[in-house]
């Protein structure tokens, strides 16, 4: 149905339809802005892994997105069906260079600070300890 839309819209030439793919690093490479228009969200790690090669990026705020993103810091956030809005926000970033590598720099440095590997796994660590710890408490 959207390869159809496109092609309805004149814009087919400029939509590109991937499916399933094993190279996102390399794709991501590629990319000047990072766009993800949900309308429903749990905790994105497409938008993880966006940030953590310095991607700004432009999100709906949903579900788990604003734990992700910080607004104007690590990327913008725009209502969600806001086709004008998020629109705007790409065309922000892509005009303004300075600030869409400020953004993409603050974002990585986020992802590293709090959500890389080992920074989940010290959390996850301490939720475990957390309800050890909490149990043994309560037997006493």
């Amino acid at each position: 149905e959207l390869e159809t839309l496109a092609g309805e819209l004149g814009i087919r030439p400029q939509v590109h339809f991937l499916g399933f793919r094993s190279d996102v690093v390399e794709l991501l490479k590629t990319i000047d802005v990072f766009a993800l228009s949900s309308q429903w969200e749990g905790l994105p790690v497409t938008i993880l892994e966006a940030m953590a090669m310095g991607k700004p990026v432009v999100c709906t705020d949903v579900g788990g997105v604003s734990e992700v993103v910080v607004p104007d810091q690590t990327g913008l956030l725009v209502p969600p069906r806001s086709p004008e809005t998020l629109a705007r926000a790409i065309i922000h970033l892509l005009t303004n260079p300075v600030v869409a590598r400020n953004i993409g720099r603050c974002g990585r440095e986020r992802v590293e600070t709090h959500f890389s590997v080992q920074v989940m796994v010290k959390k996850i660590e301490g939720l475990y300890l957390d309800n050890v710890n909490f149990g043994k408490i309560s037997a006493v």
